[in-house]
């Protein structure tokens, strides 16, 4: 999706009121336009010039719009430079592919992160100058960014010779991402979570064996030996679809026992099993003597009504009322902040979905907004996501829920997410507040989208 107009006067609006009237507004003065831009990223002065609340925005931008990579930015894409492994899970990329390798993500300044969603059609274009890599709008050149690193693991391969980063890609600044496979049983019946594209994403590397796993335990837990001994990661997640007779749930013990043992701990640091609750509780109790350190049950919807309708498979898998019993039994089992459940902002009213995050911060689980992108594939493939001021609204009261039961939101998987971000630049907003007591709020653009929840006015 082209970056709409409104957003992009949106982005450019806290720039112009920065430099006045230096940005020229008539299309003839392009030329000085770029040339503007080559002026305010010189590095040391892109962070003075652009605030966290405008690189935010940006961040935002780019996740709308996708961006497009220049030829000038290829070099040291798959070696120095991390490539897309082609996990796509919720990437609104997944249908496209490039004849040459892409990259992954970008840092940008204040310590933003964010993955790269390719778009041909893009506004902002990644190119080098001079071997500096900048992110540019258009004619403006915007701020120097730099790629991530390849991870060390990334050159290695297993016992039984796959590269390791064909069985777990790095993703979100410090995870390992396991998919046991890009299949669920629902498809099978059309009971399929009706958001959820998981069987058009096909991984780009597909599993050697003709089973329902794509990797062994033993070679899952090679991989993430690596992963953390090299300091690429501190995080591991598995998941995957529902298969038949839920084979899903034995695999994820022998992967959690493969993988203390090969570690030698008894629990997994930052481990995260992504899973429909089992029946029997008891096995929920397995899933933490076998290593896991915490478990996600991703109800995905709140409002009583719309479940069934939503998630019809998970639905006929388990009843609400038991899926909910679940969550607070694994909370017995893991501890307070230890278990999680996504809930997909822009699929239910925002009512309901905040009451399912109130309910379930009460109890000590994240409840996690994750914003709903149309995946390709998808049954609402073609449908329209809220707008970016209802998301920014449902994310900050999130943080405020958050906030009011202890739930710290730089959590498992927030490495570089919308919500990390917007707390990370309250903290700041409120840390600057506590130095300068008499300094105005109303024109920080910090405040009005971390604090406030809302898009600075145009």
């Amino acid at each position: 999706m082209r970056l709409p107009s409104g957003m992009r006067q949106l982005i450019k609006r806290p720039i112009q009121k920065k430099f006045k009237s230096a940005i020229p507004l008539h299309s003839g003065d392009s030329a000085l336009l770029s040339l503007l831009g080559k002026v305010i990223s010189r590095p040391g002065l892109a962070e003075k010039a652009f605030g966290e609340g405008e690189v935010f925005l940006i961040k935002g931008g780019m996740f709308l719009s996708g961006v497009k990579v220049d030829p000038s930015a290829d070099e040291g894409i798959g070696a120095e430079w991390k490539e897309d492994s082609g996990q796509h899970h919720y990437n609104p990329s997944a249908g496209l592919r490039r004849p040459r390798l892409s990259p992954y993500a970008i840092h940008m300044p204040h310590g933003l992160y964010s993955p790269i969603y390719l778009n041909p059609t893009s506004p902002f274009v990644l190119r080098r100058d001079k071997g500096d890599l900048f992110l540019s709008l258009e004619e403006l050149r915007l701020f120097p960014v730099q790629f991530e690193r390849r991870p060390n693991y990334y050159s290695q391969a297993t016992s039984t010779g796959v590269p390791m980063h064909h069985i777990g890609p790095h993703r979100l600044k410090r995870q390992v991402l396991f998919e046991y496979n890009a299949y669920c049983r629902y498809f099978t019946d059309n009971t399929q979570c009706l958001f959820c594209g998981i069987m058009s994403e096909r991984p780009a590397h597909h599993g050697h064996y003709q089973s329902q796993f794509v990797a062994s335990p033993t070679e899952i837990s090679e991989v993430a030996v690596a992963a953390y001994k090299q300091d690429a990661c501190t995080e591991l997640q598995l998941t995957g679809g529902v298969l038949a007779d839920r084979a899903e749930v034995h695999y994820f013990m022998d992967v959690g026992r493969a993988v203390k043992e090969g570690m030698g701990v008894d629990t997994i640091p930052g481990s995260q099993a992504v899973l429909v609750p089992p029946q029997d509780f008891r096995q929920i109790e397995e899933l933490k003597e076998s290593g896991w350190q915490g478990v996600a049950f991703n109800l995905e919807v709140w409002n009583k009504g719309m479940w069934p309708g939503i998630v019809p498979g998970k639905a006929a898998t388990i009843t609400r009322e038991k899926w909910l019993e679940a969550m607070e039994f694994a909370v017995g089992v893991f501890g307070k902040g230890q278990v999680t459940s996504v809930l997909v902002a822009g699929l239910e009213p925002k009512e309901s979905h905040l009451e399912g995050l109130e309910w379930m911060a009460e109890r000590g689980i994240y409840g996690v907004p994750i914003p709903w992108s149309p995946t390709p594939g998808s049954s609402l493939d073609g449908h329209q996501t809220p707008t970016a001021a209802w998301h920014l609204e449902v994310t900050v009261k999130a943080l405020d829920i958050w906030e009011k039961y202890g739930l710290d939101p730089d959590r498992h998987s927030s490495g570089g997410l919308h919500y990390s971000d917007l707390a990370t630049i309250r903290r700041h907003w409120r840390e600057s507040q506590a130095e300068e007591a008499t300094k105005s709020s109303k024109h920080d653009l910090r405040y009005t989208l971390a604090v406030e929840g809302k898009l600075p006015d145009l």
